[in-house]
């Protein structure tokens, strides 16, 4: 179930009205928009809602274990065993296929190689955000940024709850589980705001993104040999526009659905293509990704607090993560390492 769809302004609205009907009983409430989340993402795959169950209860349980354990070895040892779950999990549906291609592309250089029939997951859509989210939210148990004991249900709904499920922002669980402690309260919902960020993300996904996709960028990728110079060009600033208008157009839905039901999600994007270099770009460019990657990555690989060459490989690794989470695929790690390289260049 997509956003600018029919079926998601119906679903949407049978969901805001059922919800604040249930307000005033916070335990309901919070019942009722878990299983309106596994609604929403059922309506793509059934199938795949016990797995989304599984990580989110997963990740809750190990919460629960890092949270009760008071010596740093058994905390640092139920912490590794979450993560290792989850990348793995990740890994699973994402690189199965792409590894073994890699592998049995290798083997062909200095070989023959069997024939191999490789099997491929169908990819679970959101897997790459739910399992963020899940590492967020051990993650912030470990570091003690949790200071109410993490509930289950609240656990499952963080994971699971559906205006970000998709494509994000991606939520921390030390700022979402709190507003979870409490009854939404219907008189501090800024309804017009709320509504503007739906309207206007509805306008930058559907009208803007969508016609610089069909009536330039699809033509002129398509075939570009029978295009000019100049007309190249401009499809390529095009999708730039295109590939903006619709994924901050999408999280402007998510945040403005978010806030009509009495949640706060952060801002995610922040006037990107007004940044004055690669540093600036990224503090305004997806921004709750950035800022997972830099806090759950970058700065645990030691950040900036070691000598300037380490401070580059870590810069590296962060960004060559980075383009692998995107996608599975040597166009996606090739993207990791140039912005990689141009965070380097602009910190050198």
């Amino acid at each position: 179930m997509l956003f600018p769809t029919v079926e998601f302004g119906l679903f949407f609205l049978a969901v805001l009205l059922i919800a604040w009907s249930l307000h005033r009983f916070n335990g309901l409430h919070k019942l009722f928009l878990l299983l309106a989340s596994y609604v929403f993402y059922g309506f793509w795959n059934w199938s795949y809602v016990p797995l989304l169950f599984g990580i989110s209860l997963f990740s809750g349980l190990i919460a629960q274990r890092i949270q009760a354990s008071r010596l740093q070895g058994p905390r640092k040892a139920w912490l590794s065993l979450g993560i290792g779950v989850c990348l793995a999990t990740l890994g699973y549906y994402k690189y199965t296929s792409f590894f073994f291609t890699v592998g049995l592309d290798l083997w062909a250089r200095v070989g023959r190689p069997p024939a191999i029939r490789i099997p491929t997951p169908l990819l679970p859509l959101g897997v790459s955000f739910f399992v963020f989210h899940a590492i967020s939210l051990m993650m912030d148990a470990y570091r003690g940024k949790l200071k109410q004991t993490v509930r289950l249900g609240d656990a499952l709904l963080y994971v699971a709850f559906f205006p970000q499920l998709i494509a994000g922002p991606i939520l921390r669980a030390s700022s979402f589980l709190p507003q979870l402690q409490t009854r939404p309260n219907p008189r501090a919902i800024r309804v017009n705001r709320a509504v503007l960020l739906i309207v206007a993300g509805l306008f930058k996904k559907v009208v803007i993104s969508n016609i610089l996709a069909t009536r330039l960028v699809e033509q002129v990728f398509a075939a570009p040999q029978t295009y000019s110079g100049g007309d190249i060009l401009l499809a390529i600033y095009g999708y730039a526009a295109q590939i903006y208008c619709d994924f901050s157009g999408y999280t402007d839905i998510a945040i403005g659905c978010a806030m009509l039901l009495g949640y706060r999600f952060p801002r995610n994007f922040n006037a990107p293509y007004t940044a004055t270099d690669p540093q600036d770009f990224w503090r305004r460019w997806h921004i709750s990704l950035s800022s997972w990657l830099r806090d759950y990555l970058y700065i645990p690989l030691g950040g900036s607090r070691g000598s300037a060459l380490r401070t580059c490989v870590n810069l590296m690794i962060t960004m060559l993560l980075g383009g692998m989470w995107h996608g599975a695929g040597w166009t996606f790690i090739i993207w990791g390492a140039l912005h990689g390289f141009y965070l380097i260049a602009h910190r050198v």
